[in-house]
């Protein structure tokens, strides 16, 4: 139970075979409390179910990243339920589909620039907007794949946005 006592929030839950959904299976088995976060109305749908077998029921929040209202409703929301929070874990990736089925020097600069945003500027984001709710020794993981430092047929601009990226 090394997570018991801990709070957290888990953003990019898709389904049950969703890394982000292992992380969370694993952090509930380990005694941790958390939210998850849904994408839009369909994803929601989707977790409820999976919220209710982590136990997080009542803390399954709306966080389109790209909409800066959501991530401030996701702060109040944490504020209200934790107070402080003691790790983020963000799983969110997204290119727009042009830019994952036509070769990866097709990919239009409107479309890698939504694949940056989405993948990789929204941790900085999403760290500096709930920075205030992060306790002093908060932990924040985010994910890479393969297809970052190797060829991965058809993950193109994916493999850019997903690269090792390291905070200091």
């Amino acid at each position: 139970m090394i997570m018991k006592g801990k709070k957290g929030v888990i953003l990019g839950i898709a389904n049950k075979k969703s890394i982000a959904y292992g992380i969370a299976k694993a952090c509930q088995e380990q005694g941790a409390e958390m939210a998850i976060t849904f994408l839009n109305e369909r994803f929601e749908k989707k977790l409820e179910p999976i919220a209710q077998e982590l136990g997080c029921e009542d803390r399954l929040y709306p966080c389109d990243v790209s909409k800066p209202e959501e991530i401030k409703a996701l702060k109040e929301s944490l504020e209200k339920d934790f107070g402080k929070i003691d790790f983020l874990v963000h799983s969110v990736a997204f290119a727009p589909k042009e830019a994952l089925s036509e070769p990866f020097i097709k990919t239009t600069k409107e479309a890698f620039k939504i694949a940056m945003d989405i993948s990789v500027y929204s941790l900085i984001d999403l760290t500096n907007r709930l920075e205030s709710v992060l306790s002093d020794d908060a932990s924040i993981l985010t994910l890479s794949y393969l297809g970052g430092p190797k060829y991965v047929v058809n993950y193109n601009v994916m493999g850019v946005a997903k690269r090792h990226w390291k905070l200091v």
